[in-house]
C-alpha cells in the first residue's frame, strides 16, 4: 500500500508528533510519504527520519493561494500514485478534499471545538472541510467524547469512522519519580490550552505547597513572548517567575525527556481538546495526569479528584493543591495505574494497525485491491 499523508505544518504539535509515531510503527511493507503544506519546521528532522520522503509545498501560513497549493498538491499525488491519502489538520483537509485524485481519502480530526479565540479563517477552513466532506471517504475521529461527536455534527461531517484514539511510544519502563516536586505543563501558546488558568491556579496553592514549581514547555510558552509574560502577571504570579517556581521552558522536541521529571502532567485545556499526545506519553512514562475535564482528556485521568472543570481557576487549584497533599508511595500507586493504562491502550502499533485496517476496509469498499 501506497499512503501519502498531509498535513498544514511541520512545526512542534500533537498532530504532527502523531505522523511521526505512526509512521515508526507502519508496517514495513508499505511505503508512505509526508507532504507538508508548509516549509520545514521545529518537527522536521523528526518526521523526515520516520517517513520514507517528506516534501514541503513551501507556502506560508499567511497564503492564501489556494488554487495554487490544490495544483502543488496534485503535483506530489502524480508523482508519488499514493492508494491512499489522509490529511490531518483542517488547512491539509481543505487541499486534499480539492485536489483531484482517484485514490481513497480520508481526514482525521484533532479538535472538537472552535470558539472566537481561534482565528477566523481557520473557522472559515472548518467549515468548508465540512462542506467537502462528501470528497473523502472516511473521517476519523482521533477522540470518543460526546464533544467530538456534536463537532462533527455541526460541522455536517459525512462517512464518519469509528474513532481511533492516539497513541505514543511506551518505554522499556517507567521514569516517573515519586520525590519529584514539578507540574509539568506541555502546550502550545494559544488561549485554548489555559494558561491563564493554570497560572493562576499556581500561585492560588503556591504559599501553602512551598517545595513545589512549575515548569510549562510549547512554541511560543517562553520568557520572551509577550503574551505569556501578560498572563503570569495577569494571575498575579510575576514573583514566582522571577524565583523561577513558574518556568516558561519554550518548545521541546523530546517529551520523554521533559516527562522524566514531572511530579504531575497538568492538561488545563479550555476546549477544543480531543485526545492529546501528550496524556498517552506522560501515561508511558508513568507520570500522573491532572487535566480538565475536555474531549476524551478524563481517560489519562486515574483519581477523579484531578479531573477538573475547564477554564474554572478554583477547580484547578483545588486539584493541584490535592494532588502536593498526597504521599509519595500515594502518587507511586497513581504512577502504576497510569503505566498499566499505557501498556493497554496506548501501543502506537496497534493505533497504525487500526489506522491501516481503516484503510483497507475503504480500498475494499471502493473494490480497489
Amino acid at each position: 500500500m501506497r499512503v501519502l499523508f498531509v498535513v498544514t505544518d511541520a512545526d512542534i504539535g500533537g498532530a504532527e508528533r502523531l505522523l511521526a509515531t505512526l509512521a515508526r510503527s507502519w508496517d514495513e511493507g508499505d511505503v508512505l510519504r509526508l507532504v507538508v503544506v508548509m516549509g520545514p519546521g521545529t518537527l522536521s528532522t523528526e518526521l523526515e527520519d520516520a517517513f520514507e520522503s517528506v516534501h514541503y509545498l513551501g507556502y506560508s501560513g499567511s497564503s492564501r493561494n489556494i488554487i495554487g497549493m490544490v495544483r502543488s498538491l496534485e503535483r506530489e499525488i502524480v508523482d508519488f500514485g499514493p492508494d491512499v491519502i489522509t490529511s490531518h489538520l483542517f488547512h491539509a483537509d481543505l487541499l486534499t478534499a480539492l485536489a483531484r485524485s482517484s485514490a481513497v481519502k480520508t481526514t482525521t480530526m484533532h479538535t472538537q471545538r472552535l470558539t472566537k479565540a481561534d482565528h477566523p479563517l481557520t473557522r472559515a477552513i472548518a467549515r468548508a472541510v465540512g462542506i467537502l466532506s462528501f470528497r473523502f471517504d472516511g473521517v476519523i475521529p482521533s477522540g470518543d467524547s460526546a464533544s467530538m461527536q456534536d463537532f462533527i455534527r455541526q460541522l455536517g461531517m459525512r462517512k464518519v469512522l469509528p474513532p481511533i484514539l492516539n497513541g505514543a511510544d511506551v518505554p522499556d519502563a517507567a521514569s516517573f519519580d515519586p520525590s519529584s516536586r514539578t507540574f509539568l505543563s506541555l502546550a502550545r501558546n494559544h488561549p485554548v490550552k489555559g494558561h491563564d488558568v493554570l497560572f493562576a491556579a499556581f500561585a492560588r496553592i503556591a504559599d501553602q505547597a512551598p517545595q513545589w514549581s512549575l515548569r510549562a514547555y510549547g512554541p511560543g510558552v517562553d520568557d520572551d513572548d509577550e503574551r505569556m509574560r501578560s498572563l503570569v502577571a495577569d494571575a498575579g504570579a510575576e514573583q514566582l517567575l522571577a524565583e523561577g517556581r513558574i518556568q516558561l521552558a519554550g518548545p521541546t522536541a523530546r517529551p520523554a525527556e521533559v516527562l522524566q521529571h514531572g511530579a504531575a502532567l497538568v492538561i488545563s485545556s479550555k476546549y477544543g481538546e480531543s485526545s492529546p499526545l501528550v496524556g498517552a506519553e506522560a501515561a508511558g512514562a508513568g507520570v500522573p495526569v491532572i487535566s480538565t475535564d475536555v474531549g476524551s482528556c478524563a481517560h489519562f485521568v486515574d483519581d477523579d479528584r484531578l479531573l477538573v472543570k475547564p477554564d474554572d481557576v478554583d477547580d484547578l487549584a483545588r486539584a493541584l493543591e490535592c494532588y502536593t497533599r498526597l504521599s509519595d508511595d500515594e502518587r507511586q500507586s497513581l504512577s502504576v495505574l497510569a503505566r498499566t493504562r499505557a501498556e493497554a491502550r496506548y501501543d502506537p502499533a496497534a493505533v497504525a494497525r487500526r489506522y491501516r485496517e481503516a484503510f483497507v476496509g475503504l480500498l475494499a469498499d471502493a473494490g480497489k485491491p
